[in-house]
């Protein structure tokens, strides 16, 4: 029998933004919910968690209404998971709000594309504005789980495990990856910000932010449609408030994708 996942969508909660931040070339003055995301994946292999959240301090140096929302700590432990048990992570890519350790996750090993890994390390962490994306403790976060050999790097396409794969596709960032995980109701994308809203795709329209290529996210997105059949349903974007509706509340922020 082929292995099979289920898969929590994990949320402290959101904002509103306005929906040119979210669909390329959008007229301003319209917003919408902007969802934070990490995600937990059960089954044959234990628990596996794709992106890492963020901590309240970062969030608060980001924006974010902090004291609105759920931690990941939280979260975790409303899952029924202890961050200090889990040992795989895929990181889809490395903005600020998907991968912000500060000690967090001390057994896991993280998987991150080459390419993520080789822009951040060059022209993407030295020039001011694409740094923005980052945490404010990336280098020593990154140091810290290389050091420790915990960090292992993909190029494009690898099974991680049986009923777990992970894809380069790019676009939002140089080396993001989407995850495709074997369920009950067939394969289901995680595709984070390869695919920002459902809107994306219904309107076809690529991401507002995309370091690599409009092209690059178009492709994308056709990929993510083609693995999930069409089927919004086996599909979770990466900061789409929708997903609150569309998905089962099984726990206070905890929603069951599959």
């Amino acid at each position: 029998m082929a292995a099979v996942y289920e898969i929590y969508a994990l949320s402290p909660g959101g904002r509103q933004v306005d929906w040119s931040t979210r669909l390329f070339m959008e007229p301003i003055g319209t917003t919408t919910t902007s969802a934070y995301f990490l995600w937990l994946l059960r089954g044959p292999a234990g628990a596996l968690l794709v992106d890492t959240g963020f901590t309240a301090r970062l969030g608060k140096s980001k924006g974010l209404p902090v004291e609105q929302l759920r931690t990941r700590d939280e979260l975790l432990d409303t899952a029924g998971c202890n961050p200090n048990e889990v040992k795989t992570v895929i990181l889809t890519h490395l903005h600020w709000d998907h991968f912000d350790l500060e000690g967090f996750l001390p057994q896991a090993t993280f998987w991150v594309q080459r390419r993520e890994l080789d822009f951040w390390h060059g022209f993407g962490g030295q020039d001011p504005w694409t740094r923005r994306f980052l945490s404010d403790c990336f280098a020593q976060d990154l140091e810290a789980v290389r050091s420790a050999g915990r960090l292992r790097v993909i190029d494009g396409t690898l099974e991680l495990v049986e009923g777990v794969r992970v894809e380069w596709v790019g676009g939002h960032s140089p080396g993001m990856q989407i995850v495709v995980v074997q369920t009950a109701k067939g394969p289901f994308v995680i595709g984070n910000d390869a695919l920002t809203t459902y809107r994306n795709l219904r309107d076809w329209v690529p991401p507002a932010i995309h370091l690599n290529s409009v092209a690059e996210c178009l492709g994308a997105m056709a990929r993510i449609k083609s693995l999930a059949g069409g089927d919004e349903g086996r599909i979770c974007p990466g900061h789409d408030g929708e997903v609150w509706k569309k998905f089962p509340e099984v726990k206070p922020g905890v929603y069951r994708l599959a």
